[in-house]
């Protein structure tokens, strides 16, 4: 009775080594592909040299998420990514271009972290 009881307890042990593993690759091919997706927002964002595209950060919202946000200009990704009605000078109304810059970065990282994740397991 008392191997069981040690295979049990070794058992435990082992998942517990397997699962902070897990954890730490998850963690680090997070910050791996948030820190690059921050650099890709800079390059593509449509002034690259100005205060929209300095303002990409990333923020750690808890224990499993870290979040790619503008921080000093957050209204403008949406406005910028689907258009918006404006009124020129001579009183009538069009729409702004659209530029997709976001969307093509979130496609990017939703694809490439599950792979990173798995390069590190393995």
């Amino acid at each position: 009775m008392a191997d069981t009881s040690s295979v049990e307890v070794q058992m435990q042990k082992l998942l517990e080594q397997v699962d902070k593993d897990i954890q730490k690759a998850m963690d680090e091919s997070m910050k791996q592909v948030a820190k690059e997706s921050v650099s890709k927002l800079k390059s593509s964002s449509p002034r690259k040299t100005g205060k929209y595209a300095r303002g990409w950060t990333t923020k750690q919202i808890d224990k499993n998420g870290i979040v790619v946000h503008n921080s000093k200009h957050y209204q403008l990704t949406h406005l910028s990514e689907n258009g918006h009605v404006i009124r020129n000078k001579y009183g009538t109304y069009g729409r702004t271009s659209v530029i997709k810059h976001f969307q093509p970065v979130e496609q990017w990282a939703s694809d490439e972290l599950p792979l990173r994740i798995m390069e590190k397991i393995e």
